[in-house]
């Protein structure tokens, strides 16, 4: 009965003591699961790789009982294991080491990518002495991070409390806790990776939008600058493409072809040259990319109210790759250079014209006054021989003319002309009608006369020169006709208008009318000197002379002097 009881309680001891060994094994479970749960946690709420590392560390030290640990990350581009978080009494001598494959501890399970267990490092015949000197404790355990096998680095353990060796367990419980981190390392490497990633695209996209800023405020400039250019050039500048239509011109390309632009065909401009062609020369810019210049052609607007000259060249415009894709003309308008020029030469000709005349004028007019002296005491020596009087008196007429035509040479070639006074513009007109109006009458010529009171007096003496015109006026109207003379005063300027209602003048008589010894009277009957003294003499005295005239309906002169 008594050993019954005996056996009874030996039994219940026997499973008390075994329900305690499993109770304190739940509680270790229970303990590495809270642990595992706090890495778990540790790895969605952890923000950087770094202290993901920190966190595994930590937790790892805890459930092994290490006093000591460091994790290692592997480095692809180097192909190293850098040691990246590290606990324990050698903490600060382990700052920024790192292990190539093979080397070390940490390297042999890196390469191997399988966990080490040693219980004692002094007693396992795989490392050498110096490596014990490394470790704070004789045992310890290394397993490597691996994902999808794929190294991510190696966690390292050591210095278990007390002094004991690790056992084959902890090995366990750190693959368990290695697994869980190597799978969040991954995780967050690729997220920190990725936020790296965006940070460095933001922060390219934020250079390149600057730089893009920079560069379309310069192009700005640029572009001004050059607008600046184009518009403050006196030439014209245009495009235009493979149609011949202008692309682009400036404001004086505007102003010398008297219109916008806009679209037009370039081979409708009415341009010409003698011996080129227009149309064929721009065809040629753009078929054989050749230039084309003019130098001097005539350009008459679509509004065809006057021409111009102008001066032009015209070359092809090409693309990146040489091809033509148009062309591109400068433009000047050398109007004025070219009447300058004619002027100019027109001037040199009546210089030499009236040195010419000076010379013959002083080389007549002696004789001239010799012959008309002892042909007038002729004329007072004969009275009775009627017929020698009239050849003498035939005689004198014909040297009086000749002197009057000295006369004029002289008053053109300017080396004679003498100062003037003052003459009252009415009183100059009435004069010259006065010495026509019996030729008029006789010609069936009505004159009329329309004059301002109260005019006032000129510096040039018109009465010479009114009585020129006059003359011409009544020259053209050989069938009777109406000629007119009128007298204003309008903003202090002295006009004289002379009106006939004669033959009129073609426009190429028109033109040269001012010239020299131009006459469209037949021989004997003018010199073609009156005209050009009248031009000279006006515009010695700061005056301006104008023609109009149409063949049929007569001729009218417009004469505009300043007042005294």
């Amino acid at each position: 009965m008594l050993h019954s009881r005996i056996a009874g309680l030996e039994r219940r001891a026997a499973r008390l003591a075994q329900i305690r060994g499993e109770t304190k094994e739940l509680s270790r479970k229970l303990y590495e699961l809270s642990l595992l749960h706090e890495l778990w946690e540790s790895a969605h709420s952890v923000q950087s790789v770094k202290g993901l590392l920190d966190s595994v560390l930590d937790t790892c030290m805890q459930m092994l009982k290490a006093n000591a640990g460091s994790v290692f990350l592997y480095d692809k581009e180097s192909k190293e294991l850098v040691l990246s978080s590290v606990k324990g009494r050698m903490a600060e001598s382990l700052q920024n080491v790192r292990r190539k494959l093979n080397e070390g501890v940490a390297g042999y399970v890196g390469a191997a990518l399988e966990p080490l267990f040693v219980t004692d490092i002094n007693k396992d015949a795989r490392f050498k002495p110096s490596d014990s000197e490394r470790h704070s404790g004789a045992s310890f355990v290394s397993v490597p991070l691996v994902e999808n096998n794929e190294l991510l680095g190696v966690i390292n353990l050591h210095d278990k409390n007390g002094g004991a060796p690790f056992e084959p367990q902890d090995l366990k419980q750190l693959l368990v806790a290695a697994n869980y981190s190597a799978s969040a390392i991954k995780k967050l490497g690729r997220h920190e990776l990725l936020e790296e990633f965006n940070h460095e695209l933001h922060s390219r996209l934020d250079r390149a939008l600057e730089n893009l800023a920079n560069t379309s405020e310069e192009l700005g400039r640029l572009k001004s600058y050059n607008e600046s250019i184009v518009r403050s050039i006196p030439l014209g500048l245009l495009t235009f493409n493979r149609d011949f239509r202008i692309t682009f011109c400036n404001q004086r390309t505007e102003e010398i072809l008297c219109e916008r632009p806009g679209s037009k065909n370039l081979l409708e401009l009415d341009v010409a040259e003698k011996g080129k062609s227009w149309v064929r020369e721009l065809q040629a810019v753009i078929e054989l990319g050749s230039v084309a210049r003019f130098d001097s052609a005539t350009f008459v607007p679509a509004s065809g109210d006057k021409s111009f000259v102008i001066r032009a060249i015209a070359t092809p415009m090409r693309d990146p790759e040489d091809e033509i894709i148009g062309g591109v003309i400068v433009l000047e308008d050398i109007t004025e250079r070219v009447n300058m020029e004619r002027l100019l030469a027109a001037s040199e000709r009546h210089a030499v014209i009236g040195k010419l005349a000076a010379r013959v004028a002083h080389e007549l007019n002696n004789p001239l006054d010799g012959i008309l002296r002892f042909v007038n005491l002729s004329l007072s020596q004969i009275d009775h021989d009627e017929r020698m009087q009239m050849y003498l008196q035939e005689a004198r007429t014909g040297l009086e003319r000749m002197a009057g035509i000295v006369g004029s040479l002289l008053e053109f070639s300017r080396n004679t002309h003498r100062p003037r006074r003052n003459t009252h513009v009415n009183e100059a007109i009435k004069e010259a009608i006065g010495s026509i109006r019996y030729e008029a009458e006789e010609r069936s010529i009505e004159i009329k006369m329309d004059l301002a009171p109260n005019l006032s007096e000129s510096p040039c003496d018109m009465t010479q020169m009114l009585l020129n015109l006059a003359r011409n006026a009544l020259d053209a109207m050989e069938g009777g006709g109406t000629f007119s003379i009128a007298s204003a005063l309008e903003d202090g300027q002295i006009v004289v208008t002379l009106s006939d209602t004669g033959t009129g003048m073609p426009e190429s008589v028109r033109k040269r009318i001012f010239d020299p010894f131009f006459t469209t009277k037949e021989p004997g009957k003018g010199t073609g000197l009156g005209l050009a003294i009248c031009h000279d003499m006006i515009q010695k005295y700061q005056g301006n002379i104008h023609v109009e005239s149409e063949e049929g309906k007569g001729t009218t002169f417009t004469i505009t002097l300043p007042a005294s």
